[in-house]
């Protein structure tokens, strides 16, 4: 699937251009912008097709590259700016790039820096640097995983492809497909590139079923990048995709003490993996949630048995994705549901609640596939009462994954 991010990119342009609007008004001079979200969101890319308008601009990476390495590569790479031969250090680097960056206007995309020896150096070479410089035509864009990396400075989050995006890029496709592969691939762009439109959802799946592909690899390679130990933090996010989602619950599945276990968590949230609310822990990416919940324990299987694993997710797929479905649901709601809201399981309604002098009823689809007909949305109408003192006191919001039938929208109008 071919992805257009240029919607992305126009709000990246939108953000910085307020970004140094504000600087200039307020006499400060932070010319670094963090790119930040999880691993196979495009951040690269982004920052990449950000700054190709600009004459000068460069690209480098820290991947792979010990302290004295980097420094070595950055002024090889950099000679064609200045000479850098006589720089022996990271300040004194930048300090000769000063002359080049007041002549002219340069973005620069350091990628892979946040776990790179050579970080904390770089950045305040960045800083001191902005001191010699009066003006803001000189951008540094730093792609990362953590929000807390690299300090104090202007953050851009790349938000995920929803639903409607999706939809956007395979206008062909079902809603229910379309829910289908949301929940799968968490809206990652790496996942969604790599799903091919010319094949069915399930022909993907099956490809996907794989200890080769990039639906399994990604996860891993998530884990290893952050963590030195990635084995303890697949467990946890097993034990959560699983339903242990307490303090307690996780550190007795693995077999540690409540405060080893917290710090595992922690660093679980810094990274933007997991989040907790109200000492409830949940997953973020509903890809994370997937790979845990289907793929954690098969490896094995996946090899050996991978059409055995196809068919047990597909048993499961549809539950799994309305779960990851609804909760995106709620969140884009036009109010916020309190929470002393009252669930009403296998009823009419699936939330009602007091709004000021208004009972509000939330329906909520039952599944993938459910459409509100004439038929749904009239017995909708007759249960008001059943709720509420008197009809006209009523709001009634009616959530669905596909389209509405033409005598629903007309009622709602």
């Amino acid at each position: 699937m071919k992805l257009n991010i240029q919607i992305h990119l126009e709000e990246l342009q939108r953000r910085i251009t307020s970004h140094l609007r504000s600087c200039i008004e307020n006499h400060v001079r932070d010319r670094i912008i963090k790119i930040c979200s999880i691993s196979g969101t495009g951040k690269t890319q982004l920052a990449l097709s950000f700054t190709q308008n600009t004459k000068c601009n460069m690209y480098f990476s820290f991947r792979g590259l010990d302290h004295r390495t980097a420094l070595a590569q950055f002024k090889r790479t950099f000679s064609v700016w200045c000479d850098l031969s006589s720089a022996m250090t990271w300040q004194e680097a930048f300090r000769c790039l000063v002359p080049f960056f007041k002549k002219h206007y340069t973005k620069v995309v350091l990628d892979d820096l946040e776990h790179s020896k050579s970080e904390s150096e770089v950045i305040t070479a960045i800083e001191q640097l902005s001191e010699s410089l009066t003006d803001m035509k000189n951008l540094f864009l730093l792609p990362c995983r953590c929000e807390a990396s690299f300090g104090k400075h202007e953050l851009f989050r790349v938000p995920l492809y929803t639903s409607v995006d999706i939809k956007k890029h395979a206008q062909k496709m079902s809603a229910v497909d379309v829910a289908r592969l949301c929940a799968v691939t968490g809206g990652l762009s790496a996942l969604l590139n790599d799903y091919d439109e010319t094949k069915s959802f399930f022909d993907n799946l099956n490809g996907w079923i794989s200890t080769d592909s990039m639906l399994y690899h990604l996860m891993p390679q998530m884990l290893s990048e952050q963590f030195r130990t990635p084995e303890s933090y697949h467990e946890i996010l097993y034990a959560i995709a699983r339903g242990k989602h307490r303090l307690s619950e996780i550190a007795k599945h693995m077999a540690v003490p409540n405060n080893q276990c917290k710090k595992y968590l922690d660093a679980l949230i810094a990274v933007g993996l997991i989040e907790v609310k109200e000492h409830h822990y949940s997953i973020l990416n509903s890809y994370v949630d997937f790979w845990h919940r289907f793929f954690y324990l098969n490896v094995s299987r996946l090899v050996t048995a991978p059409s055995d694993v196809a068919n047990g997710i597909l048993t499961q797929l549809n539950e799994f994705a309305l779960e990851k479905q609804l909760s995106e649901c709620i969140k884009k709601l036009p109010f916020h549901i309190p929470k002393d809201a009252k669930r009403q399981y296998n009823d009419i309604f699936d939330y009602v609640f007091q709004n000021g002098s208004h009972t509000v009823l939330v329906k909520l689809p039952e599944s993938l596939d459910w459409h509100c007909t004439k038929q749904e949305l009239d017995k909708l109408f007759d249960s008001v009462t059943d709720y509420c003192d008197a009809f006209y006191e009523a709001e009634i919001c009616v959530v669905s994954f596909n389209r509405f039938s033409n005598y629903c929208v007309r009622q709602a109008g």
